[in-house]
């Protein structure tokens, strides 16, 4: 238990040590303090994550918190005694060598599997991999994901804010340290690689730089998504070509119409590709996740299961349920549907944001075409994987959790249209001047 301690508190100083030494890895509006601060406290959810999953919700088989490093204990322990077979996993191959260690994971194979790639296998094997520096101490893997996660931030923030007046950079910070923000980006789960899958391709879209640089840091960062979450890499793709075709454009002439076509007869034309590619179906790969994530809900008897409109294979009825979809994402769960501390806290965080996003919307620089299109790029996109996610979760548990790593963009998108100030100068002292 010592050596444990030691080595957790080695980590913490090293990391926070990075965060010192290296300026890139701070937020350039706010001064050191912020990064050091918002990492610690991701550090210290991360600890209150692990003790709630595993004391309170004590199903340590089935939570995302334990179940991936429980395989990746069993990965790791392939390395030791065959290396081979070890390599052989990394790589995803399957045979009879591999098949001992494979029968001991319960959650390599997934019951259900839409994307490309197993998205399990992405999160096992890099636990796995951090086992040889963390000697299996869990809270070391909780350090690495939150130093994953802050720089994820870290680059979205510096990205996006570069965009806004510096008096509304302020503004950012509430967002930042919403409780569902810092609770679900914090733990061992795929939320903190998705945060900086996304950090990477939007902050090389922003920046000036070398091409070569730029292609490469999008790359890594769609890989990164794809091999995570890949429903995410999906709903970016149509805002991502809307924002490429109008990024060098500076009228501002019916802009958000030319938006709203792009956008239509791309989703138009991903719906409707399996006319061209018979074995991509997204309105079927639709039904298939919303009907397993109901089923998985019955199963699991989710406390805080709600009702969701049934989606048929069809454009229509996609586009139907779609506004109940994004509905469902930013505005549940309500106050009434409260049946535990974390739901409760959930919807009064909700009394928090629809006023803040309100008051954005109401000071919003609605006639100038500055920052226009990186609004509607995050909006549209923002949008597009709240849709996905409110159609296809029945669980309010899940929808506060899944919604986090697009919600802090989505706020952004309306602070960089907002006219400063919002907040008192006395919140400047956190500033960089």
């Amino acid at each position: 238990m010592i050596k444990e301690i030691l080595l957790t508190l080695f980590y913490l100083f090293f990391f926070n040590f990075l965060l010192y030494r290296f300026k890139k890895f701070q937020f350039k509006n706010f001064k050191p303090l912020v990064t050091h601060l918002l990492f610690n406290l991701k550090f210290a959810v991360g600890i209150f994550i692990w003790v709630i999953y595993t004391f309170y919700y004590k199903d340590v088989q089935n939570n995302d918190v334990h179940k991936f490093y429980n395989d990746a204990f069993i990965l790791n322990r392939a390395a030791t005694e065959q290396p081979m077979v070890f390599a052989e996993l990394m790589a995803g191959k399957e045979n009879d060598a591999t098949l001992p260690y494979l029968e001991e994971m319960k959650n390599w194979k997934r019951n259900f599997d839409e994307a490309p790639f197993n998205e399990n296998h992405t999160i096992i094997k890099l636990n796995a991999l951090l086992m040889f520096v963390s000697f299996k101490t869990y809270f070391v893997h909780i350090l690495f994901f939150c130093f994953i996660s802050i720089i994820g931030w870290v680059l979205l923030s510096n990205s996006i804010l570069s965009f806004a007046d510096a008096r509304n950079s302020i503004l950012a910070l509430p967002v930042l340290f919403l409780p569902s923000v810092l609770f679900w980006t914090s733990g061992v789960m795929k939320e903190p690689l998705l945060v900086l899958g996304l950090g990477l391709i939007i902050s090389a879209l922003l920046a000036t730089r070398h091409l070569a640089l730029t292609i490469v840091e999008i790359l890594c960062g769609a890989i990164i998504i794809l091999f995570t979450k890949f429903f995410v890499l999906a709903c970016l793709f149509p805002a991502l070509v809307a924002f490429l075709i109008f990024k060098n454009n500076k009228s501002a002439q019916f802009v958000w119409l030319k938006y709203a076509v792009v956008n239509l007869v791309l989703l138009f034309g991903t719906l409707n590709i399996h006319y061209i590619v018979p074995r991509i179906n997204l309105q079927q790969m639709l039904v298939n996740k919303q009907t397993n994530s109901v089923k998985e809900a019955v199963y699991f008897k989710a406390g805080s299961r709600i009702e969701i409109p049934a989606i048929e294979a069809s454009a229509v009825s996609v586009l139907k349920v779609a506004p109940l979809g994004i509905w469902n994402t930013l505005v549940r769960p309500y106050i009434t549907e409260s049946k535990n501390v974390m739901m409760l806290a959930s919807a009064a965080e909700n009394f928090f944001l629809i006023p803040f996003l309100i008051g954005c919307i109401a000071f919003m620089q609605w006639k100038q075409n500055d920052n226009l299109n990186l609004f509607l790029f995050l909006v549209t996109f923002s949008l597009a994987y709240f849709a996905l996610v409110g159609m296809c979760t029945p669980v309010l548990g899940n929808l506060v959790r899944y919604r986090t790593p697009l919600l802090p963009l989505f706020m952004f998108a309306f602070i960089i249209r907002t006219v400063p100030p919002l907040l008192p100068n006395k919140l400047s002292f956190v500033l960089r001047r």
